[in-house]
């Protein structure tokens, strides 16, 4: 008897130890993405219900505010362990300030298989040959096309045959006017206005032209023909009131019908097909160049360890399981964003069926083999606005010339990015 009560209280002993010694860990995660909350807090009770010594605390930033607040915490010292990043715009800089953990060593210790994610995709996830983050998701470009527009005026909808002059040849016939002259629908808008948007129009047609973005050393090369012509198509189209010239527009005119042809991303399909109702819409590639190329962009999100986090094993463990197979179908499954895990994108496909929207879903999955990495460099947070809101804006309005804007801009940008790479 007594033998039995001996080991009843080891076995207690051991149970206390054991029970004690996993304490709970809470770490802070910081998001931005507002259309994702109910996807994200979904991943999140999953994760929790592996992981119960591990809890998260979701810290949602609207974008405007995001990165402000991000800097403000990390320059007090008390940040988000996990914080989500746009590995495009922000990685480099983020690297280059030691802000983040390179997470490569964790790789290559539990030997994770990063084959399952688009190799262009993976590419953004990849600073100097080290990983700080792996991929969440990622986005591709379409053509939303008002198939009523297209309908009345005796047109064939887009198929993957066209070019960008056929684009033209249909926006012309697209733009519809009143009497006096005052536009009723332009034949073409970028993300529901005008054609100064870099992701959503102007970089995939400079690719599509043999272009190149960045050089090997980091710099861009906005002075060359190819985004010469590129600007100088998006000028044309504006001054011939094919398309709305920057500034005049408010809200998206796509989704008011007063749009034939929009260019935008897959995380729009979602809000269009729920929003638009006096319309039936489709989906195509982005066309062909007179070089036969077909060339579309993906940015693509990812989650980073802050590098002065206390909670190391428990952010990696969060971070390595939001890059999981697991979380990806819960993401895919929501329907606002592709999931990056392979296999799983069907399921963002699926969550269209509801819409009629499959077949328009697939295009953004197809035009993954078209696609490039986002353009990565040093400073991209200081100089993109810059390039985009003034830039690309005075050459299209016809208010600066496009050879001397782009040569300004060329200078402007890689000082910005020569001065931010030498601190």
């Amino acid at each position: 008897m007594k033998k039995i009560t001996s080991l009843l209280v080891v076995l207690l002993f051991l149970f206390l130890t054991i029970s004690f010694g996993q304490r709970t860990i809470t770490i802070r995660y910081g998001v931005w993405m507002s259309e994702q909350i109910n996807g994200i807090k979904a991943q999140i009770s999953a994760f929790e219900k592996k992981y119960p010594n591990i809890k998260v605390k979701l810290e949602h930033v609207p974008w405007e505010e995001y990165w402000t607040k991000l800097q403000t915490m990390m320059a007090g010292g008390d940040c988000w362990d996990v914080f989500t990043m746009d590995t495009g715009f922000y990685l480099k800089d983020y690297v280059l300030r030691r802000a983040v953990v390179d997470i490569t060593p964790f790789i290559e210790k539990e030997k994770l298989d990063l084959s399952v994610y688009p190799a262009g995709v993976l590419k953004l996830h990849n600073v100097d040959g080290r990983y700080y983050s792996l991929p969440r998701d990622y986005d591709t470009i379409g053509l939303f096309y008002n198939k009523k527009a297209f309908d009345e005026a005796k047109l064939k909808y887009p198929d993957n045959n066209w070019t960008w002059e056929d684009l033209k040849k249909a926006a012309e016939k697209l733009t519809k006017k009143d009497a006096k002259g005052t536009i009723l629908r332009y034949g073409i808008t970028v993300d529901g206005g005008p054609l100064s948007v870099s992701q959503a129009f102007l970089f995939p047609l400079i690719l599509s032209l043999g272009g190149n973005l960045v050089d090997k050393d980091g710099k861009v090369l906005f002075d060359s023909p190819q985004v010469k012509e590129a600007l100088s198509f998006a000028k044309e189209l504006t001054e011939k009131g094919l398309a709305p010239k920057p500034g005049v527009t408010s809200g998206d005119l796509f989704i008011a019908g007063k749009s034939a042809m929009n260019f935008s991303g897959s995380w729009m399909l979602g809000y269009y097909s729920e929003s638009i109702k006096s319309f039936n819409f489709g989906v195509a590639m982005i066309p062909k160049s007179k070089l036969g190329k077909r060339a579309n962009i993906s940015d693509s999100l990812g989650n980073v360890i802050w590098s002065k986090t206390k909670n190391l094993d428990a952010a990696w463990t969060f971070v390595k399981w939001m890059a999981s197979k697991e979380a990806a179908e819960i993401l895919g499954k929501s329907g606002t964003v592709i999931p990056a895990y392979k296999g799983t994108d069907t399921l963002w496909v699926q969550s269209f069926k509801k819409f009629g929207k499959e077949k328009d879903a697939q295009v953004f999955i197809e035009s993954v083999k078209f696609t490039n990495p986002w353009p990565q460099t040093i400073g991209a947070s200081e100089w993109f606005d810059r390039w985009e809101t003034y830039y690309i804006v005075e050459m299209i309005s016809g208010r600066l010339g496009i050879e001397e804007g782009l040569r300004r801009a060329t200078e402007e940008i890689n000082d910005i990015i020569s001065k931010a790479s030498s601190q």
